[in-house]
């Protein structure tokens, strides 16, 4: 194998990590949103999304990343779970 062909399977690998992660965090959602509907809570809290974001800033900050490409990370991630929230509540 090649440099980069090695360095290309090893960000294969990362990225089955990055997705198994996800689905998780999205299983997490959906059993999120459950919780809030059986509570009667509203199925998204706009104080708690600006907590998801501050947290994303940090964390990215954290690994050398970027405000602009934590917040776009955020921004995928909050509104696929913003969706999967609201068709719960639906």
């Amino acid at each position: 194998m090649t440099g980069t062909e090695e360095l290309r399977a090893l960000i294969l690998d990362i990225d089955e990590k990055i997705i198994d992660l996800i689905a998780t965090r999205m299983e997490i959602v959906d059993e999120l949103a459950k919780a809030k509907r059986e509570s009667s809570q509203e199925y998204w809290s706009s104080e708690k999304e600006m907590e998801v974001i501050q947290r994303y800033h940090e964390l990215c900050g954290e690994v050398g990343l970027t405000e602009e490409e934590a917040r776009h990370i955020a921004q995928v991630i909050l509104h696929i779970s913003k969706e999967r929230q609201r068709h719960a509540f639906e």
